[in-house]
């Protein structure tokens, strides 16, 4: 097939992004396909997979906003006329966050007729907006931590007095939509709570605020309509922020996770679950927190994981047999028409 990889763009990820892009691309030329790659910012150029254009390292924390390029119209435009003469057979986006994976990118290949990998425009829209993601976790059933939402007019003041009357400290804090752990805070009381409202709402206009769960972090990838060995992450430093996910030796990665069957089977439902509730398709990651007890509690769903050195579903898929350059594969096979 024709392959045109796109990674980069203009969010808080976009060093992840050109990582995992650089990855699937030449996964993918490996396993004998047509592969090119593009950088949202910059959509007239093209390269082909193994020409390795971008050499950021991901680094121990994400870009500050104001250092990022911006995705114009302009850029939106140029990217379409540049597919709609390359005609690829599949586009693969490798972006995360922005407007590469909330379902903007994803309107404007299903206007113009493109197949692509991972979810449509409705179901990245509803997983990258976690307020309205949680609500449908519970449609289906599914538990999830309660939450409230802040904004860029409470002070510390007016937020401390939300979270204790809803459910109290410790608290973890976020934007509403977003991924990567950026902007991720977790407080044990009000100290802090200035310098997280500052640094949320100068990456987006809410704040998501959810009762922290205390015990074990754990993900279910879905692949196709299959929900792959769960695994448990734990990061040295306590909590799975940016430095934990993207550098390697600071996290430790169990695959298959060591919990009793009940508990993975169950695991395992309420993913695909939560999957299937947004619309979800070819593949997502979905995590959770497990407290002492054995209760589960889902926090989000990612319509395009990372495909990094240290990425989960990668090893997820490799706990079952599948390599990596045979997942990209597959995936690419999915979105034919």
């Amino acid at each position: 097939m024709k392959i045109i990889v796109l990674m980069g763009g203009e969010s808080a990820e976009r060093r992840v992004s050109l990582t995992s892009g650089e990855a699937v691309a030449r996964a993918l030329a490996d396993q004998g396909h047509d592969v090119h790659k593009m950088d949202l910012i910059d959509p007239v150029r093209i390269a082909p997979a193994k020409v390795a254009l971008f050499q950021e390292e991901v680094g121990e924390k994400p870009p500050d906003l104001d250092d990022l390029p911006r995705f114009t119209p302009r850029r939106l435009a140029s990217l379409m006329e540049t597919l709609d003469r390359q005609k690829p057979d599949v586009v693969f986006p490798m972006l995360h966050g922005g407007m590469g994976e909330d379902g903007h990118l994803q309107a404007a290949l299903e206007m113009v007729g493109l197949p692509f990998v991972g979810s449509g425009s409705l179901a990245s829209a509803l997983a990258m907006h976690k307020p309205k993601a949680k609500a449908l976790f519970r449609s289906v059933g599914v538990p999830t931590p309660d939450e409230l939402i802040l904004t860029a007019d409470d002070t510390a003041e007016s937020a401390e007095k939300k979270i204790n009357t809803a459910f109290g400290f410790p608290a973890a804090l976020k934007p509403d939509s977003s991924g990567s752990a950026v902007g991720l805070f977790i407080l044990q009381d009000a100290k802090g709570l200035d310098e997280a409202l500052s640094t949320i709402t100068h990456l987006h206009q809410h704040v998501l605020v959810e009762r922290f769960i205390p015990g074990k972090e754990l993900t279910v990838t879905i692949l196709g309509e299959e929900a792959l060995p769960p695994i448990e992450i734990r990061p040295h430093g306590g909590v799975y922020d940016y430095l934990s996910k993207y550098t390697k030796g600071h996290t430790e990665y169990l695959c298959p996770a060591p919990l009793d069957d009940t508990v993975t089977q169950q695991l395992q439902e309420y993913g695909l679950k939560a999957h299937q509730a947004l619309g979800c398709r070819h593949y997502s990651r979905v995590d959770f927190r497990m407290p002492e007890g054995g209760d589960l509690y889902c926090l989000e769903v990612n319509t395009i994981p990372g495909m990094t050195s240290t990425s989960l579903v990668p090893k997820a898929a490799k706990a079952v047999g599948v390599s990596f350059e045979q997942l990209v594969d597959k995936l690419a096979k999915m979105a034919l028409p």
